[in-house]
């Protein structure tokens, strides 16, 4: 692994606009360090080669950090890591501040350390070297920061959370992709209601089968997907009809995606009268 010494750049939490920012990047064979007051700034630490261990002071706990891992860990928390016995430890490294606190805490990069498996680690270097080549004297803060967020792409992409010590993580990947995978396709038919969506769209668009998306459909929301579009459609025209009496019921129907026979079939259906009798 090719060694960058470490840059560092000034501190942007107070400068510009700049969300979040670049603090300090390089490469190196790591030496075995003790914070007992933590670092100023928040860590991502990348195993290329080699193997380390982790712990937070006063957890008798340690974490075994392998090639293919990385590790985040928070501002001003204590703790300590070194390398196994025997082994070289080669390690890769950003720190960064930002702007706003907490606008990453969702992605894992917030008040608790976070431990993630890789499924590629060969794709990190090159974003390392990219901020590290834009980083020291001749800094481009715009340019860091957005490489910056390019590799918070690229772990989330990749990553598995794990526990690291006794600190709790979030749920299960499985269930938070569940739950926005709902609120995703609630998302996009709203976004479309003027469209002829189909429920292979509306699949293809959320990552999941027609099968599974209905299920987690009935499960959330105790209907269809397209019984939810339905019901969106026929609230938002009704809407319409009632605010705007000026508007004909075939333009309400064609706001929402539907033709004009169709719409006045099923309100007959939901409401048991058709809308031209409201």
């Amino acid at each position: 692994m090719q060694t960058l010494p470490l840059r560092s750049n000034m501190r942007r939490d107070i400068e510009f606009d700049i969300p979040f920012s670049v603090y300090t990047i390089g490469t190196d064979i790591q030496i075995p360090i003790t914070r007992l007051s933590g670092f100023s700034a928040k860590q991502i630490l990348f195993t290329f080669s080699g193997s380390g261990r982790f712990r937070r002071l006063g957890q008798d706990k340690w974490d075994i950090l392998d090639p293919g891992s990385c590790l985040y860990i928070p501002e001003g928390l204590p703790h300590e890591y070194v390398s196994l016995k025997g082994e070289t430890w080669h390690v890769g490294y950003v720190t960064f501040v930002e702007r706003r606190e907490g606008m990453l805490a969702s992605w894992g990069f917030g008040a608790s350390p976070t431990y993630s498996r890789l499924a590629d680690i060969a794709t990190i270097f090159p974003l390392i070297e990219q901020i590290w080549a834009n980083s020291g004297t001749h800094e481009d803060p715009w340019l860091t920061t957005e490489v910056l967020f390019s590799l918070f792409l690229e772990i989330k992409r990749q990553n598995q959370l794990f526990q690291v010590g006794d600190t709790p993580m979030f749920h299960s990947r499985l269930n938070r992709y569940r739950e926005s995978a709902v609120e995703s396709a609630v998302r996009f038919l709203h976004d479309h209601l003027n469209r002829s969506i189909t429920m292979t769209q509306l699949a293809a668009h959320v990552g999941y089968s027609q099968k599974q998306l209905t299920r987690l459909f009935r499960d959330e929301l105790g209907q269809t997907p397209l019984q939810y579009l339905q019901h969106i459609r026929m609230q938002t025209a009704l809407t319409l009809l009632n605010e705007h009496t000026d508007i004909t019921i075939r333009q309400a129907a064609a706001y929402v995606g539907m033709e004009p026979t169709y719409f006045t079939r099923l309100h007959r259906r939901m409401y048991g009268y058709v809308p031209s009798q409201r």
